[in-house]
């Protein structure tokens, strides 16, 4: 079996070792993926078929694989011993290298719960990845809603009542809003949680600013 299908428009998904998906949402897209990217030491949940997926690699410096594994891996897997970035930075370096950033959808799943450490430094990179691809679409799926950067202006898919929290990476620049309960008219937040916890007005709301944010929208509206 070929593990990499052509590199024309396709949806790409890196498998972290947080929470594993439990939503639709994310279940959904590992098994509608063209590819999954495991991380190794996410290797654990494919090998157990807790997951049942068919169409992946594994990718790492196999700290978190045995002789055994590598060996049933055989081609599927990409041994990176580069020790600058974690696992999650190395499977998106491959799926960006496989796969136009410019016409693809790159999700990134299991990459929050567990080590409170791991979850904040993998939602960062939600920047860095930006920065490193301009104008790629690249979300991160937990088993509570979506998180994706942004810079500039940009407009979001919404309903009313859904939750809305957006964090900033630029303190010094302000966030300006339109459709969200509680407007940001020039709001500096230099705290992560000063922009939390805001509420979609209807199907459509509106985030602005010269630096980067991190929003995350949930999958339901609050009851």
């Amino acid at each position: 079996m070929n593990p990499h299908p052509s590199p024309l428009t396709a949806h790409v998904v890196i498998l972290a070792a947080g929470e594993l998906p439990t939503h639709p949402v994310p279940l959904r897209a590992l098994h509608e993926a063209d590819l999954v990217i495991c991380c190794d030491s996410a290797y654990e949940a494919i090998k157990s078929d807790k997951l049942r997926l068919k169409n992946y690699v594994v990718i790492g410096d196999g700290d978190s694989l045995s002789a055994t594994d590598k060996a049933e891996l055989g081609d599927r897997y990409i041994q990176v011993d580069e020790q600058d970035y974690n696992d999650l930075h190395k499977a998106m370096d491959y799926a960006t290298s496989h796969f136009s950033p410019l016409t693809s959808h790159f999700s990134l799943i299991g990459a929050t719960g567990r080590r409170e450490d791991h979850t904040l430094g993998n939602i960062s990179y939600l920047v860095t990845f930006a920065e490193e691809h301009p104008g790629a679409h690249i979300e991160m799926l937990t088993n509570h809603g979506t998180l994706c950067s942004m810079t500039g202006s940009r407009s979001f898919a919404s309903f009313p009542r859904q939750q809305v929290s957006i964090f900033t990476m630029t303190p010094d620049q302000p966030i300006h809003s339109d459709g969200l309960r509680w407007p940001l008219n020039g709001f500096h937040a230099r705290r992560w949680w000063q922009a939390s916890l805001n509420e979609a007005l209807g199907t459509e709301f509106s985030l602005r600013t010269e630096g980067w944010l991190v929003v995350f929208q949930t999958y339901a509206p609050k009851e």
